[in-house]
């Protein structure tokens, strides 16, 4: 019976070894509004939080989870897009812009978000391609047609 199972187990191992990784080799975290730190992040990162243009997955305060993409700063998304995992997505925009005269705050603000999550996952994408995680990369180009796909007008 143990030869049995040692045999399986050794059966098994290619199986588990070609998965392919999860991430791009970049140990990155990255928090949206007071969610917990959560890795993964594709991208830019200094001293191992997300920095500058990048995605990756998160976890908000309230429970919801998705894809962010977008801009980071000391390893907190602040402004761009998630896609939750439950359908739809959320503005990330931790400084809306300056109001005007002419200025609609709240369409500029999302104006911003969007084209932050554009040059994010395009950025994931990169990351993905260059680690040699061809099925990331493409998850993040498509991420990033269906993002401009979305945007509202």
């Amino acid at each position: 019976m143990a030869g049995k199972l040692s045999i399986l187990i050794l059966l098994a191992l290619p199986l588990i070894a070609a998965a392919p990784a999860p991430t791009t080799g970049v140990r990155c975290r990255i928090a949206v509004e007071g969610g917990p730190m959560t890795g993964g992040w594709a991208g830019t990162c200094r001293a191992g939080l997300a920095e500058g243009s990048g995605a990756g997955r998160v976890s908000f305060a309230d429970g919801e989870t998705g894809v962010f993409a977008g801009r980071a700063r000391s390893g907190q998304g602040v402004s761009g897009i998630a896609l939750l995992d439950q359908g739809g997505f959320r503005l990330v925009a931790i400084t809306p812009e300056p109001a005007g005269p002419t200025i609609d705050q709240a369409a500029a603000t999302s104006e911003r978000a969007f084209r932050n999550s554009f040059a994010g996952a395009a950025a994931a994408a990169e990351a993905h391609r260059r680690a040699g995680n061809t099925p990331s990369a493409r998850y993040y180009r498509q991420l990033r047609a269906r993002l401009i796909a979305g945007q509202p007008e």
